[in-house]
């Protein structure tokens, strides 16, 4: 899955997405109405929020800078660019 990190200031908000709070201080929100997933937040990094690149209007706006969690990489998915590439996050986020 595709995610776009923007500081928490830059986003304008119409409406509030709902959220949960899943493990490691991670906010997860999403639609109430379809349940799709927007995005996430970490308690370690205040001001930021990640949303889904998929639940963006004009995704191609945002072309990946890196690839993250490639030590979990499905074997058929195979990515041929010239990316950095992380075994887990590519935001270092500190120890808490």
């Amino acid at each position: 899955m595709a995610f776009v990190g923007f500081r928490k200031d830059d986003l304008t908000w119409f409406g509030e997405p709902k959220t949960w709070r899943g493990a490691g201080g991670m906010m997860r929100s999403f639609c109430e109405h379809c349940g799709s997933q927007i995005g996430y937040s970490d308690d370690r990094l205040p001001d930021e929020v990640y949303l889904a690149l998929g639940f963006m209007d004009e995704p191609e706006r945002y072309p990946p800078k890196s690839h993250a969690f490639v030590a979990r990489q499905l074997p058929f998915l195979h990515m041929t660019d010239d990316l950095r590439r992380f075994d887990g996050v590519s935001v270092e986020r500190p120890q808490s």
